[in-house]
């Protein structure tokens, strides 16, 4: 299993458009895709669960994989974060 944790950098955090990336990712991969935040842990496939965590810019959420492609896939979603959630301009 791998993991990495990583700061919410765009200003409008973790809301729907945003969580449908990370999903995209995730169900674009094969192994099991976790977001954890002040204890709460979902599943980066699942949207709402997502944005049920209601992280706003400068929370940190934590990325865990554990799979065949768990590399890969912490790789992408941790550059997604590092782009500001696909909204940076």
């Amino acid at each position: 299993m791998q993991t990495r944790t990583l700061k919410i950098a765009n200003p409008g955090g973790l809301h729907a458009r945003a969580c449908s990336r990370i999903a995209d990712i995730a169900n674009r991969c094969r192994c099991r895709l976790v977001l954890v935040r002040n204890g709460r842990r979902v599943s980066a496939r699942d949207v709402v669960a997502v944005m049920m965590l209601t992280a706003s810019l400068g929370a940190t959420v934590r990325i865990e994989a554990e799979g065949p492609d768990e590399a890969a896939a912490i790789r992408a979603i941790a550059a997604l974060f590092l782009d500001g959630l696909g909204e940076r301009g």
